[in-house]
């Protein structure tokens, strides 16, 4: 009786402690600003990405709380020879592992719905489909490193 014992309190501290020792990532949320590191494509489950590299700043979505989001592109403008920042103002909302902004211009809105494929503290993947053809389906996939 007394190996039982000590046998259910040695299960019982090895199962705490591994639940313990989870990793925080569990808890990562969207909220926050996110810079493009990678972008590409993925179709069958294989990916093609390739890392960002660009004339200005790369573009970041910042998610913040009440569903806001400022969605920045810079732009490099031959004439001025400067970058400019292009900045639009959207709402977003997430549903499990899917995030949807909405963009609203006048009488306009545009709504891009994405999949969270990974979220950490630190990373963020997401992917869209862009056309599916038989048992095929393309996505563009992206990939933000918080900042």
């Amino acid at each position: 009786m007394k190996k039982l014992s000590i046998l259910f309190v040695s299960v019982l501290t090895l199962g705490l402690g591994a639940v313990s020792c989870s990793s925080d990532d569990d808890d990562a949320s969207i909220e926050g600003k996110w810079e493009l590191t990678q972008a590409g494509l993925g179709a069958q489950g294989q990916e093609s990405l390739e890392n960002y590299s660009g004339d200005c700043s790369a573009p970041t979505y910042e998610f913040l709380a009440g569903g806001k989001l400022v969605d920045t592109e810079n732009e490099y403008n031959d004439d001025s020879e400067k970058c400019e920042a292009f900045v639009s103002d959207a709402k977003w909302s997430k549903d499990g592992n899917n995030v949807t902004l909405t963009y609203t211009e006048g009488d306009d809105t545009e709504e891009i719905k994405y999949e969270v494929t990974e979220l950490t503290n630190d990373k963020l993947k997401i992917r869209t489909v862009l056309s599916t053809e038989g048992s095929t389906t393309l996505y563009a996939i992206a990939v933000y490193a918080r900042k």
